[in-house]
């Protein structure tokens, strides 16, 4: 079983190698085996690869993801009566 120290490095290598992600941007914590990540990306799509990416790794007790797509702001149409 890798250590945590392993782990946390072959997870930012990986999320590294994915060019649309900014891995700086993403928190990996691993305690014991578990590891959680904390962050935002651009669109649901990177999240999905984030998490593709993460499950990837071998070693992990458990994986917490606490990734969310950033939202772009839209305009609300207000009906007045």
């Amino acid at each position: 079983m890798k250590t945590d120290d392993e782990l946390k490095a072959d997870l930012i290598e990986r999320l590294d190698a994915i060019p649309s992600i900014n891995a700086s941007e993403i928190d990996v914590r691993v305690d014991d085996g578990m590891v959680k990540l904390n962050g935002e990306v651009d669109t649901n799509q990177l999240r999905f690869q984030v998490e593709r990416t993460a499950r990837r790794v071998h070693g992990m007790r458990g994986l917490e993801i606490n990734i969310t797509p950033r939202h772009h702001t839209s305009k609300k149409h207000h009906l007045e009566w």
